[in-house]
């Protein structure tokens, strides 16, 4: 490579900066391609806030009824915290017992 490339040039670094640099990024700066990149980016913090809200109400579940929960009872969780709230859930969570809690998650979804 280094005959053909003296230079040293490394196409996914340049395209790397090209997306990073927020003050003169080629790509953040083309419309429609910097309207992707930005939309990644916000689906992105998105997912890392709903992952982090399933892992905290996942862990209060595990506390409530004694065994981590169930892939189906953690699909309920997330499923729940996204159309109902994530405040609904977790007095859910603290407020009903062991089998009555197992009991709500595999309940059909209430709009409240």
């Amino acid at each position: 490579m280094a005959t053909i490339d003296p230079w040293g040039h490394n196409l996914l670094k340049e395209l790397i900066i090209m997306v990073e640099d927020k003050e003169e990024g080629l790509l953040r700066r083309t419309p429609i391609i910097g309207e992707m990149i930005i939309e990644a980016e916000q689906r992105g913090e998105e997912r890392g806030e709903q992952k982090a809200i399933a892992e905290l109400l996942g862990r209060l579940l595990a506390r409530r009824i004694g065994r981590r929960p169930t892939a189906d009872e953690e699909r309920s969780i997330v499923e729940r915290a996204r159309l109902l709230g994530p405040g609904e859930v977790e007095d859910a969570l603290l407020d009903l017992e062991g089998e009555a809690l197992v009991r709500w998650l595999a309940a059909p979804i209430r709009s409240s």
